[in-house]
């Protein structure tokens, strides 16, 4: 299998890249209209495009689902795609390069205490699989797999206190954790939708919380021993509106910021819920991705459409960045070791 998975994956990097050359002796020029990863290195003011391979290939025609970058080299970024596999940057986005994966990349974790281990979700072979990786270069061992086709393991959360232990959550709704680094599974729950996103606490490994699509929010307070729906806490402004993403503050124990079809809402450290004050037509899009400055959690970012906006007072006040693109921007990531350098990338819904 692990011949077969190698094999595959580099046929299938090798068609894709072959499709990206000109024929061309000069530079591919690289454009915003084009771009699936952008950067921005003065905090979000302005942004560039970040998709070259070489003078003549791109990967301007992947849809980027995840993101990682490394802890300890902010430079080694990686991005897994919907259809074209993984790829990695070790210049901070100024060439990419394939890497032998599944296909679809749904989740990629850096082990923050030992950066050299990466976890990856992925389907090969149309199942649903766990990577894991214990060095730079090594082959990705499986450590997980869904029984049929058709499920993705759609979330993963490493706690950073432990990273032995990691919680997965599939596209049927199911939470998953680990205690052993991915050794053995257990089965803690069957949510009502698909889990698109899994927060740790800031300041508690045994507080996470589940976003759960078109169904809100779970939360448990004990390690996954049980976990509670926590939507009826915010009111009649919740209603049955679509999660797509949530992020917990970085300081603050018990606040989560929850990106919606309708909005951004803010649970506060005494579990009440607001609306946060984003700019009113930016709630007519989804709200598919937000960052928080892990230097400053005053400052916020979310992107809605095809513009980025950003808060510097906890909400009070935006600016906003239009962006000429022809895709929609489905992560963003600051860079915790430099932290005016941010990364998104961007797919088609």
């Amino acid at each position: 299998m692990k011949k077969i998975f190698i094999l595959s994956s580099l046929l299938m990097a090798a068609f894709f890249l072959s499709g990206c050359g000109t024929g061309s002796s000069t530079q591919t020029p690289l454009t915003m209209a084009g771009a699936t990863v952008i950067k921005s290195e003065d905090g979000g003011v302005t942004w560039n495009p970040k998709t070259r391979i070489d003078d003549k290939k791109t990967i301007t025609g992947v849809n980027v689902l995840s993101m990682a970058i490394n802890p300890a080299d902010s430079n080694v970024v990686y991005i897994g795609t919907e259809e074209n596999g993984l790829f990695v940057t070790k210049n901070g986005g100024e060439t990419w390069e394939p890497v032998a994966f599944a296909n679809k990349v749904y989740g990629l974790l850096f082990d923050s205490q030992n950066p050299n281990i990466m976890y990856g979700s992925g389907v090969f072979n149309k199942r649903a699989k766990i990577y894991k990786r214990l060095e730079e270069g090594q082959e990705w061992k499986e450590i997980y797999t869904e029984p049929s086709e058709g499920t993705t393991v759609s979330a993963l959360a490493l706690d950073k206190n432990n990273p032995e232990v990691m919680y997965a959550g599939t596209s049927e709704g199911v939470i998953l954790k680990t205690n052993d680094s991915g050794k053995t599974w257990r089965n803690l729950k069957k949510a009502g939708g698909p889990i698109i996103s899994i927060a740790f606490d800031s300041n508690s490994s045994d507080h996470v919380f589940f976003g759960i699509f078109q169904k809100g929010v779970l939360e448990t307070n004990n390690a996954g021993e049980t976990i509670n729906d926590i939507n009826e806490k915010m009111g009649n402004s919740w209603g049955s509106m679509s999660v797509y993403t949530i992020v917990s503050d970085p300081y603050l124990s018990g606040v989560i910021y929850v990106g919606t079809e309708k909005g951004i809402y803010r649970r506060s450290q005494d579990e009440k819920w607001s609306e946060l004050n984003i700019i009113e037509s930016s709630k007519a899009f989804p709200i598919r991705a937000i960052a928080i400055n892990p230097g400053n959690s005053k400052e916020i970012l979310y992107s809605s459409a095809k513009a980025i906006y950003k808060s510097t007072d906890s909400g009070a006040t935006w600016a906003t960045v239009q962006l000429d693109t022809a895709k929609e921007i489905s992560v963003l990531r600051y860079d915790n070791a430099n932290q005016p350098k941010i990364y998104a990338g961007l797919r088609k819904f």
